[in-house]
C-alpha cells in the first residue's frame, strides 16, 4: 500500500513537472524545433554582422534560412518580426562580406521542395558606403521571386480556362469593328499620325511649358499665406460693394451728365478755343526761337542785373565785391530807351551838333577795385 501510494505521488509529481514545462514554452512563444538557433555555420560567431531587412511579404521565409550572396551561404535569418505593421528579418552574417549601403534583398526558393533563402545583391547602381553591422536594408530594395505555388497556380488558372476562352470574344469584336471601317480607320490613323508628329514637333513648348507651371507653382506654395489671407479678406470686400453698388450706380451718372455738361460747355467755345490755339501759335514759334538763351536768361530772372550763379561771389560778408560803369552820354540813352520810337535819334544828332562823336569818345571811367586786392582794407576810387 505505501508503495503504491509513492509511485502515485512520482507520477503526479512528472505530470506536474510536465504541465509546467508545456506552459513555459508556450509563454515564450515556442514555435517548434526549426527555430531553435542552429550553432555553426556562417555568421555565428563573435565577429558576426547583424543586418536587418524590411520585407513586403515573407512567404515561407523561417527562421535559420541562409542568406546567400552571389549564391555563396554568408549567414542566417535570426528573427521574424512585425515592426510598424512592416515584416522586419534580422540577419545574421559574415562581417566580410562586401556589400554597398543600397543593397537589395530578395527572398529566393532554394528547391522545388519548397525551402527559401535570402538573396542579397548589389543594385545597378550601387552607392559609395558600405553596408554594416546596424544598418537596414528598406522596404524599397526588398522583393520576392516568384514561387512554386505561385508559378503552379498561374499555369492552372490559364490551363482552366483563365481568360482564355475570352480570347474568341476580343477576336470576334476586333473583326466586328475592322469589317467595313477600313477607309475610316486608316483616315484615324493618318489624323493621329498628324497629331503625334506636332506634338513632337511642340516637346520643347510643351517642357517649357510645364517647367513654367511648376515654378508658378512653387510661388503659389510660397505665397501659401498671402492667398490665405486673400482669400479671407476679399469676401468681406466684395460683400460691401455689393452694398455700395448704389452709391456707384449714382456716381456712373453723375459722370455721364458731368460729361454732358463739358460737352456742350466746350462744343459753344470751339471756335474761340481754335482762335486763341492759332493766336498762340506765333509766341510759340518765337519762343521756340529763343529756347538757347532761355535758360541762360532764367539765370537772371530774380537776380537781375547779377547772374544767379555769381551771387555769392557778389555779396561777401559786409561789402558788395562788383565793378560798375555808368555811361550817360546822350548817344547811349538814345539806343536804350528812343530805339524803336518816333523820335530816335534825336539826342544822337543832339551830341553830334556839340561836336561830341559817340564813336571816337571815351567817356570818363570811375570804378571801385576789389577790397581785396588794395592795401590798407577801405574802399578806393579811382579815375582815368
Amino acid at each position: 500500500m505505501m508503495n503504491r501510494r509513492r509511485a502515485f505521488g512520482r507520477l503526479v509529481w512528472r505530470i506536474s513537472a510536465l504541465v509546467v514545462a508545456v506552459l513555459t514554452l508556450a509563454s515564450c512563444g515556442w514555435r517548434g524545433i526549426a527555430n531553435v538557433p542552429l550553432p555553426g555555420g556562417p555568421g555565428t560567431g563573435a565577429e558576426k554582422m547583424t543586418v536587418y531587412v524590411q520585407m513586403p511579404d515573407t512567404l515561407a521565409l523561417n527562421v535559420n534560412s541562409k542568406v546567400r550572396v552571389a549564391d555563396v551561404n554568408v549567414g542566417s535569418v535570426r528573427k521574424i518580426e512585425l515592426k510598424n505593421w512592416i515584416a522586419t528579418l534580422t540577419l545574421d552574417m559574415q562581417s566580410d562580406v562586401q556589400l554597398p549601403r543600397n543593397a537589395t534583398a530578395r527572398i529566393g526558393q532554394t528547391s522545388l521542395l519548397g525551402s527559401q533563402h535570402i538573396e542579397l545583391a548589389a543594385p545597378e547602381k550601387p552607392s559609395s558606403g558600405r553596408l554594416s553591422d546596424g544598418d537596414t536594408i528598406e522596404l524599397k530594395n526588398s522583393s520576392a521571386f516568384p514561387t512554386t505555388e505561385r508559378t503552379l497556380a498561374s499555369i492552372a488558372s490559364v490551363l482552366h480556362g483563365g481568360g482564355i476562352p475570352n480570347l474568341e470574344v476580343v477576336q470576334t469584336e476586333v473583326y466586328n469593328i475592322l469589317d467595313g471601317n477600313a477607309e475610316q480607320i486608316r483616315a484615324f490613323l493618318g489624323k493621329l499620325q498628324t497629331f503625334t508628329r506636332r506634338l513632337n514637333e511642340q516637346r520643347e513648348d510643351l517642357t517649357r511649358a510645364i517647367d513654367s507651371t511648376n515654378e508658378l507653382l512653387t510661388i503659389v506654395a510660397d505665397r501659401n499665406e498671402t492667398l490665405d489671407r486673400v482669400l479671407t479678406e476679399i469676401p468681406p470686400l466684395i460683400e460691401y460693394f455689393a452694398n455700395q453698388r448704389d452709391v456707384f450706380a449714382d456716381a456712373v451718372i453723375s459722370l455721364g451728365r458731368f460729361s454732358e455738361v463739358t460737352h456742350e460747355t466746350l462744343a459753344a467755345a470751339r471756335g474761340d478755343v481754335e482762335t486763341n490755339l492759332r493766336l498762340l501759335q506765333r509766341p510759340l514759334k518765337q519762343l521756340e526761337k529763343a529756347s538757347p538763351y532761355v535758360v541762360g536768361a532764367l539765370k537772371l530772372l530774380l537776380t537781375a542785373p547779377f547772374n544767379i550763379d555769381n551771387v555769392p561771389k557778389v555779396v561777401r560778408g559786409d561789402y558788395i565785391n562788383t565793378s560798375a560803369t555808368f555811361d550817360l552820354t546822350l548817344s547811349t540813352l538814345d539806343n536804350a530807351f528812343l530805339t524803336g520810337t518816333g523820335v530816335s535819334g534825336m539826342l544822337r544828332a543832339l551830341e553830334q551838333s556839340w561836336g561830341r562823336d559817340p564813336e571816337t569818345m571815351i567817356p570818363d571811367v570811375r570804378y571801385t577795385p576789389n577790397p581785396n586786392s588794395v592795401e590798407g582794407g577801405p574802399l578806393v576810387e579811382r579815375g582815368e
